[in-house]
């Protein structure tokens, strides 16, 4: 397979346009609970979502309900994190804890999908965990515990792309993303009614935008995730942290200092050097199916 295979290209639209949707989550954070931002998210992307699978004909409740919802709750929880991070930490540093996702989806997938790993590839790990740390500070900072909770979030992100890639035999990528903004939905407003802040003017327009550029993000991701094994498909997510600093810098004034591009870059660079390595994992992954 080339270097730019097609689950690649996937992945590096979905990052893009994940990051047009951080820019609109941190607009709208100033204003809007991040749990209300979840929910109208979710419900954009559900309503555009049930319309695409009716007109393609497709099976609404999926072949593989339980998983589908397990996906949902791990994406829901991974998503309210980070969400929550975006209203409270520079976006960089936000994403790129967000941008963890794949070292865990590569770690976990060595025990859920049987994609191994050589000794070169967990040194990789840990120096991936390493520059986290950069921009997680440890110990002497006001932002380490939102960190730590955008990291939690980046763990279930990982959960739920393996669940993802389970369901790539069963289940069409639509309907994966539907089960999961129903999921979000209903586990949102216990949280979102007691709190409820009515949005004005042009928030309601960054809220369809945020629904929108997520639905060309979702569908992206799991096609990509529908390509490639799970440590390679989301390796290239990395360009997602080059995006979201642009948006910071032009957008909010975010200049990262260097513990955070200094994190930044050693993290990227391990995630990709772990996705290069999975090569080696194709063959098997693909004799599964």
């Amino acid at each position: 397979m080339g270097r730019f295979s097609r689950g690649a290209i996937y992945m590096i639209l979905a990052s893009f346009f994940f990051s047009l949707m951080s820019v609109l989550v941190k607009g709208s954070g100033a204003n809007l609970p991040p749990q209300e931002l979840v929910l109208a998210r979710s419900l954009v992307v559900f309503s555009i979502t049930a319309v695409m699978l009716r007109r393609k004909r497709l099976r609404l409740w999926g072949s593989h309900q339980k998983l589908l919802i397990l996906r949902g709750v791990f994406g829901f929880l991974g998503l309210s994190a980070f969400f929550y991070t975006l209203t409270v930490l520079p976006i960089t540093d936000s994403v790129t804890l967000n941008y963890s996702s794949p070292l865990f989806t590569a770690l976990l997938a060595q025990f859920f999908l049987k994609e191994s790993s050589s000794g070169r590839q967990w040194g990789f790990y840990l120096l991936a965990f390493l520059g986290i740390l950069l921009i997680i500070r440890p110990g002497f900072s006001l932002q380490t515990v939102p960190a730590l909770i955008g990291l939690g979030g980046a763990f279930f992100a990982g959960l739920a792309y393996i669940a993802v890639r389970q369901l790539r035999h069963s289940d069409h990528p639509l309907t994966i993303v539907l089960y999961f903004q129903a999921v979000a939905i209903l586990l949102s407003l216990p949280w979102v009614i007691p709190n409820f802040v009515m949005p004005r003017g042009w928030q309601w327009l960054m809220l369809l935008g945020m629904g929108i550029a997520t639905q060309a993000a979702q569908v992206f991701l799991t096609k990509s995730l529908h390509e490639d094994t799970a440590a390679r498909a989301t390796n290239v997510s990395y360009i997602g942290v080059v995006f979201s600093t642009i948006w910071g810098i032009v957008f909010f004034f975010e200049i990262p200092d260097w513990r955070t591009v200094l994190g930044a870059a050693i993290t990227v660079f391990a995630i990709v050097r772990i996705g290069a390595g999975g090569e080696q994992t194709e063959v098997k992954d693909k004799d599964e199916g």
